[in-house]
């Protein structure tokens, strides 16, 4: 077997540089996930294609990942408009950053808030095309998309709609 695809064959219409490509940023998002799923947020810049290739239906991606991480992993709307103030959830948000940009505020669990109210929303950055971020459960999180802003959601763990 050549590896190629044959007319009507099992891999007949799919491209295997797409799959590879694919297969190697799946490799990449689940040791970033692993890495960061212990309790700190994290920023990756994707060594491979990055996650604005990714040009499947999100909830492949999510599939995909679910297998490989052996939990759980939901793709989530994108709300119709941004929180008024950062909301947050029980579990571990991934975002794919495919076009624009969006800036995030993230907040960490049990922050009182009177700590919030003194010191503010708590840190933000930019999250640019071709970049994810992970944020772990518990985390209270807010986004700010920009107006060309499209991204892919993820809920890693139990979620109420899975």
């Amino acid at each position: 077997m050549t590896g190629l695809p044959t007319p009507g064959g099992p891999r007949a219409g799919r491209c295997p540089r797409r799959s590879e490509a694919d297969a190697r940023l799946l490799s990449e998002l689940v040791l970033f996930v692993r890495i960061h799923q212990a309790g700190r947020p994290g920023l990756l810049w994707p060594e491979h294609a990055g996650p604005d290739g990714w040009d499947r239906p999100p909830g492949d991606l999510a599939h995909a990942l679910a297998q490989r991480l052996g939990c759980p992993v939901a793709a989530l709307p994108a709300p119709a408009r941004p929180a008024a103030e950062p909301a947050a959830v029980p579990y571990g948000l991934l975002v794919l950053q495919q076009d624009g940009s969006s800036g995030w505020q993230l907040l960490p669990p049990a922050r009182p808030a009177a700590v919030t109210a003194a010191c503010g929303a708590g840190p933000g950055l930019r999250l640019r095309a071709g970049e994810v971020l992970y944020v772990p459960g518990g985390y209270a999180t807010r986004s700010r998309p920009s107006r060309e802003s499209r991204d892919i959601r993820l809920a890693l763990g139990p979620h109420s709609g899975l």
